[in-house]
């Protein structure tokens, strides 16, 4: 009877101990809570019977488990235990690496990180960590790569999103970066120092309205421990948000300008046929809004000959190629003959159609003097006047190209804008005044603030409708991007 019930006994501790080490099996492997996890895998470690594997597993998480909480040096110990049981174990490598890149010691860790990748090629989470290395040693070609590399094996690396968004700011590539952290964040919303980041690139391109946002979508969204970093990229929100606030408020900083170019031309005293009444007062009367309304510089031309015209568009368009905004505007004749546009200058005779291309510019070529500017290229034309020059080239000679009334429509290269005073094969009209109805609208509309172009072209046309009984139509052809261009905000 009393060995029977010692038999029990021994039979119910066997069992026990058995559960517990099953459960120490399971806490040592599942990542949670490190404290518990430094204890479970401590109690296997104790165990003398633990057969190799199952140490090389326990130093392993354990030292993952140090890693988290910081505790360096016991990690280091850890690992390498590690790997003198199993030198191939790729998340023993790496840890042993992010453990060396947090002292410094960058060699190491990469040579660490690329024996690892060497047992598990496309690990997106080690390319990552070693894209991180190379970054740390300036080597930023090979961080990029590290960091492209574990996208291609994982889309959704949010911490791979971030890190080669890095590399691309240090590149002064703001706009790809921004682009970057937005992918991060639309991946997880809960990554915060995706939203830190990418407000530090709206700061540095002085979109000042913008990075506050993003710092306070940060600082005021909850931190969950799902990321290391949430918590001091919180904190470093919170700062940034109240740095720049304050600057704000003391007019310390300000929303970066943007560098706006204009050639406003007016052709009056054409030298062959009458003189223009309108054009040269149209171009003054738009320098000065256009000066008023922020404009860094404004060339104003007045009854240019071809030369001067062409030194002109030939000056302007290496200006346009630093500027953010580009516009030409030019009020005088013009002419369209076999479906091509022509500006004329003052001094030109147009005895026959075959002296077009010697004594005009083609609209092509002052479509190329704005396409340089890098976010808004507009040339505005009030060109589409009862042109005197057409009855004499078509009575002279052999005509050989149709001449149209006013000008053809166009199809500009995306990105760039043009508008008619008077839509394709349509007349502008002069009106009254020492204004024609195009450039009084024009100067009306343009200062007015939080005007989006689009609508603010929509609103001339419908200005100039009214003004005219409807007699002239003002048309817009081209195509701009998906975002808001404001000529006063």
């Amino acid at each position: 009877m009393l060995r029977s019930a010692t038999f029990i006994l021994v039979l119910l501790w066997s069992t026990q101990a058995l559960a517990v080490s099953e459960a120490d099996r399971r806490n040592c492997t599942v990542t949670g809570d490190a404290k518990g996890r430094i204890e479970a895998c401590t109690r296997i470690l104790a165990d003398p019977a633990a057969p190799p594997a199952l140490r090389a597993m326990a130093h392993r998480n354990r030292g993952l488990a140090y890693a988290g909480r910081r505790l360096h040096e016991f990690a280091l110990v850890d690992f390498e235990e590690a790997l003198k049981l199993d030198p191939k174990d790729p998340p023993a490598l790496s840890g042993r690496a992010r453990v060396l890149g947090h002292k410094g010691q960058y060699d190491r860790a990469l040579a660490d990180y690329t024996e690892a990748l060497r047992h598990a090629p496309r690990n997106d989470r080690i390319l990552n960590e070693r894209g991180l290395i190379h970054l740390r040693k300036n080597d930023v070609a090979a961080a990029q790569a590290d960091f492209e590399a574990a996208l291609a094996a994982n889309p959704r690396n949010v911490h791979a999103h971030n890190n080669r968004a890095l590399v691309l700011a240090k590149q002064n590539k703001l706009d790809e970066a921004i682009a970057g952290y937005g992918m991060a964040v639309s991946i997880d919303p809960d990554y915060l120092l995706g939203y830190v980041n990418r407000a530090r690139a709206y700061e540095a391109k002085g979109e000042i309205a913008r990075a506050l946002a993003d710092f306070k979508l940060a600082a005021e969204r909850k931190a969950l421990p799902k990321h290391d970093e949430n918590a001091r990229a919180q904190v470093a929100a919170r700062q940034a948000f109240n740095r720049l606030s304050k600057a704000l408020a003391e007019g310390k900083i300000g929303p970066k300008a943007e560098r706006r170019v204009a050639l406003v031309i007016g052709n009056s005293a054409y030298k062959r046929v009458p003189a223009l009444r309108n054009p040269a007062n149209d171009a003054k009367a738009l320098a000065t809004v256009l000066r008023s309304i922020g404009f860094t510089e404004v060339r104003e031309l007045i009854d240019a000959d071809l030369g001067r015209l062409a030194k002109a568009l030939k000056e302007f368009g290496d200006l346009a190629a630093k500027a953010d905004w580009a516009v030409i505007y030019f009020a005088g004749h013009g002419v369209e003959v076999g479906g091509t546009n022509y500006l004329i200058p003052i001094d030109a005779a147009l005895e026959q159609q075959s002296h077009i291309e010697d004594e005009t510019v083609p609209l092509s070529r002052v479509l190329s003097k704005v396409a340089g500017a890098s976010k808004m290229q507009l040339v505005i034309l009030d060109a589409c006047r009862n042109n005197p020059f057409v009855p004499k080239m078509r009575q002279a000679g052999k005509q050989a190209r149709a001449i149209g009334r006013g000008l053809a429509s166009i199809e500009p290269e995306s990105g760039v804008l043009v508008a008619y005073a008077a839509r394709d094969g349509t007349m502008a009209l002069d009106g009254e005044s020492e204004n024609s109805p195009y450039a009084q609208a024009l100067v009306k509309h343009l200062p007015e603030p939080g005007l989006e172009i689009s609508l603010l072209f929509r609103k001339v046309r419908d200005e100039v409708m009214g003004t005219t009984a409807r007699q002239q139509e003002p048309y817009t052809y081209g195509s701009l991007p998906a975002q808001p261009f404001y000529f006063k905000r």
